[in-house]
């Protein structure tokens, strides 16, 4: 009889210079997925060493390392191991910094400064293949609120302007009906829109967009 395969254990990459985090960062993970295999770093130089010699599924990079920007890391890795998912962990969690990493190939960012149910929460996503975002996700929060939809840069009708609010908070085309009281089709067709005119295939990259766009609109009334 033929054995059947193992699956490989998740490996996980930490690169961070403070031990409290690297130990944190291994408490998290082992807790989140206890067969979870983490390998640390406390350099660049470390880091890229064990990044390109062993195999990884995630690498966590920080930013502020001793022997050189985490930017150029995260370049070194994204040419090296593109097929490896970098998630950026700094403390710099400023707009320009987060968009940043984002553009030059990050997965995701989390900030340092989020409390640990928050981390541990987006780890989780993470480990399961999914994408985390809560700062670009705050960042497009706030560009959605304070400006009369007239001034937004997208030629977007108030009800989409709402639609895209309700998906920049996470919603899906089910709860949006039901928050809008209208159909999920409708819904759809108002996302679809919605993409079209920011130039974006997916929820993603429209919270990217947002995020990036450096404007403030206007909160959106209930259209009836």
């Amino acid at each position: 009889m033929n054995s059947v395969p193992t699956q490989r254990e998740t490996r996980v990459l930490a690169i961070d210079d403070h031990l409290l985090i690297r130990e944190g960062m291994v408490s998290i993970l082992r807790a989140l997925h206890p067969g979870v295999i983490v390998g640390v770093a406390d350099t660049c130089a470390a880091g890229l060493a064990r990044g390109v010699s062993e195999p990884w599924d995630l690498i966590l990079l920080d930013l502020q390392l001793p022997d050189q920007s985490g930017f150029t890391a995260l370049e070194q890795f994204r040419r090296v191991r593109p097929e490896t998912p970098v998630v950026i962990m700094s403390a710099l969690d400023d707009r320009a910094t987060v968009m940043k990493c984002l553009d030059s190939g990050a997965k995701a960012f989390l900030s340092k400064s989020s409390d640990a149910s928050k981390i541990r929460l987006a780890l989780g996503h993470l480990l399961n293949g999914g994408i985390s975002i809560p700062q670009v996700t705050s960042f497009a929060a706030r560009n959605l609120d304070g400006v009369p939809n007239g001034q937004a840069p997208w030629n977007l009708t108030e009800r989409q302007m709402e639609v895209l609010k309700l998906v920049m908070d996470g919603l899906s085309n089910k709860l949006i009906a039901r928050r809008l009281d209208i159909a999920e089709s409708t819904v759809k067709i108002h996302v679809s829109a919605v993409f079209r005119e920011l130039q974006v295939n997916s929820r993603t990259q429209a919270l990217l967009m947002v995020a990036k766009s450096g404007h403030q609109f206007g909160s959106m009334s209930r259209v009836q």
